[in-house]
């Protein structure tokens, strides 16, 4: 009898929280060759910039968001000259952004005038971060710079072979759960892309709209299972 309350204890508990790990949900598809779509040149750029599809799936406690590109260099992409961006919202109320670099070099943000902790640091393998609380600075010049808030330095990876970048988020930085849905994001952390995700040219610690590379639109909702 023991032994059978155990068995049921245990099999509640699995259908509680669903299996260790689900299979990939694909968000958003963007077609290939345009990564240059917000310059106008006419011609694909090609430095692993050019998005072709975007998925996430649970993997214990953790959430995997990749990022799958129609060509990469064995860099990844241009070392600390462009980063990544993915906006996504946790139940239609907190919007987070993700930003990833194939190399970051620490340098402060004057504009922000934050951002110190990384001075000096050196991520040569990739760097990866979860942000939130993002609101439009004030002007500087013509440009708008867009402040966000570190909420961790998180893991990733760079697959040249499989041409993918995935950002790994634990689903307690997000305060997230089984039943939770992530969908688009939205407000000011959508601004640098006019988008879900985008590739962009990285300079200062600072991007802009007006380097966009390549842009994409996440059109699905995904529920942890």
């Amino acid at each position: 009898m023991k032994r059978l309350a155990i068995a049921l204890s245990a099999a509640l508990i699995v259908g509680l929280l669903g299996s260790a790990n689900a299979a990939p949900s694909k968000l958003w598809e963007d077609p290939t060759g345009d990564a240059d779509n917000a310059q106008g040149l006419g011609m694909s750029i090609p430095a692993g910039f050019d998005l072709v599809s975007g998925s996430i799936e649970r993997a214990g406690a953790n959430l995997n968001f990749t990022v799958t590109m129609a060509d990469m260099p064995p860099s990844g992409s241009i070392p600390d000259g462009a980063r990544f961006l993915w906006a996504f919202a946790v139940n239609s109320k907190t919007t987070y952004r993700l930003t990833a670099k194939s190399a970051d070099i620490g340098k402060p943000d004057a504009l922000a005038g934050n951002g110190t902790e990384r001075v000096g640091k050196v991520d040569a393998q990739g760097h990866f971060r979860l942000e939130g609380n993002c609101q439009a600075g004030e002007t500087v010049g013509v440009l708008q710079p867009i402040n966000c808030e570190t909420l961790g330095y998180i893991t990733g990876a760079f697959d040249t072979a499989a041409k993918t970048l995935t950002i790994t988020v634990p689903m307690k930085l997000i305060k997230a759960k089984i039943g939770t849905v992530i969908g688009p994001g939205s407000g000011d952390a959508t601004a640098i892309c006019a988008a879900s995700a985008c590739w962009v040219s990285h300079v200062a610690e600072r991007s802009h709209s007006d380097t966009l590379i390549d842009v994409a639109f996440q059109t699905a909702s995904y529920k942890i299972k």
